[in-house]
């Protein structure tokens, strides 16, 4: 892979510590082998980019500078500013370059000047769902070879459901760098504070927020099963890597569910032998 140690102005590069979740490689071996080194190299994209928006030690400026870089390189005619390998696997599986664009946008909405990132209405969070997580599982579908309306609206919806149970399951950890994506308008609905959200303050209050973000997505899983009711069997056999990601969060979503969102106290995670089990079900679902 031509994998750039260092970001240079106007020449992005992918970082070289790939840090793939065990849940993405599982999914990702139901995939035939060029698919599967797409799928990761697209991986590598995202893992990039997340991590100019989150990693410690720049200022604000400069991860938007390299952001910026991304969205530069991604523009048309612009190619040969991009990782020669990352350029032809877009060319390749003929990715949608505004999709990409938009997943970098949706990681400069993570850099705020304050380091306080907030969402006021779910109006206002759905669109940043959209950007780092829809747009994934859309150009995800593409490198799959899925295509269709059905294919489209599970991944729009799925991509949701999936951010919904991330923003639920990582509370804590996000509260601990001043980022809180549960909108304004629902804590003050149930008469939770900000500073309860920051502080990790415990109470039936909190808990009924919760619940309410969890219901949330909830009702998106559920749109996306519906459009999967409506897909053909050979695009549930090219979507199998997706189905397996909703099978290991809907898992999360429900053991946060019988915790009553214990979120503050423990670091919600499926065990090796159950995402397995999950892995073979989805390879044997015959729909």
């Amino acid at each position: 892979m031509d994998l750039s140690h260092a970001h240079s102005r106007n020449r992005p590069g992918l970082s070289p510590d790939r840090r793939r979740g065990s849940n993405l490689v599982l999914g990702l071996f139901l995939l035939p082998g060029e698919q599967r080194r797409d799928a990761l190299l697209f991986a590598d994209f995202c893992r990039t980019v997340d991590d100019l928006a989150d990693l410690p030690g720049n200022p604000p400026e400069r991860k938007r500078e390299l952001l910026d870089d991304w969205l530069e390189a991604l523009k048309p005619g612009n190619e040969e500013a991009l990782p020669a390998d990352f350029r032809n696997m877009v060319a390749r599986r003929d990715l949608d370059r505004e999709l990409l664009r938009e997943i970098v946008r949706g990681m400069l909405m993570d850099v705020a000047d304050s380091g306080q990132v907030r969402f006021v209405t779910f109006s206002d969070l759905e669109p940043y769902c959209r950007r780092v997580a829809s747009a994934v599982g859309l150009l995800s579908a593409r490198i799959f070879g899925a295509q269709g309306e059905a294919v489209e609206r599970y991944a729009e919806q799925l991509g949701i459901a999936l951010q919904l149970t991330n923003i639920l399951r990582d509370v804590a950890e996000d509260a601990s760098i001043g980022r809180i994506y549960i909108p304004r308008e629902d804590f003050e609905r149930f008469g939770v504070s900000e500073r309860e959200i920051l502080e990790n303050t415990s109470s039936p209050s909190m808990t009924h927020l919760l619940n309410h973000q969890a219901d949330r997505a909830d009702s998106y899983f559920a749109k996306a099963e519906l459009a999967w009711s409506e897909m053909s069997l050979n695009q549930h056999r090219l979507m199998r890597p997706a189905r397996f990601m909703s099978a290991i969060y809907r898992d999360l979503l429900l053991q946060m569910h019988r915790d009553r969102y214990d979120v503050f106290a423990k670091r919600y995670r499926v065990p090796t032998l159950r995402k397995l089990l999950l892995l073979l079900r989805v390879m044997t679902a015959r729909s």
